[in-house]
């Protein structure tokens, strides 16, 4: 029996590098610096500051996307590990199952086939369904 082939380990999950981790630091420290601006803006008129809390919105919702790409990249990384592992530790117990399948079918006695269940002799019919149990799992 051949071993099943294994996915090639992929880094479809990687985290920021370059370009992308420089651009969300600077959004996240940008964001900063505008909750420090809205900080000393507090006796500022109704109007400004609802139009302030207006922008902040938007700015908020730009740096929550940079947190999220830079600290959900990690946690995703982690969690698509973890699944190729779980893959590969039952992809085996898998192959095995559709062996055993296999052998059972291979196994079951030829009254099975026709339906005569009176034909059966002692012990067949115990194979009869386990040959039936693994053509209905295993089509």
């Amino acid at each position: 029996m051949t071993e099943p082939e294994q996915p090639p380990a992929t880094g479809g999950t990687r985290s920021l590098t370059g370009i992308a981790l420089i651009a969300a630091l600077v959004v996240l420290v940008g964001f900063g610096v505008f909750i420090w601006f809205l900080a000393t803006q507090s006796r500022t008129t109704e109007v400004s500051w609802t139009r302030l809390a207006w922008l902040f919105a938007s700015v908020e919702a730009i740096a929550f996307g940079a947190a999220g790409a830079l600290f959900g990249s990690t946690i995703q990384r982690q969690r698509a590990e973890q699944a190729e592992a779980a893959a590969a530790a039952n992809a085996d117990a898998a192959a095995r199952g559709r062996a055993l399948s296999a052998a059972i079918q291979a196994d079951a006695p030829s009254a099975d086939a026709r339906g005569d269940l009176e034909a059966l002799g002692p012990g067949d019919d115990v194979a009869a369904r386990h040959a039936a149990l693994a053509r209905a799992l295993f089509p």
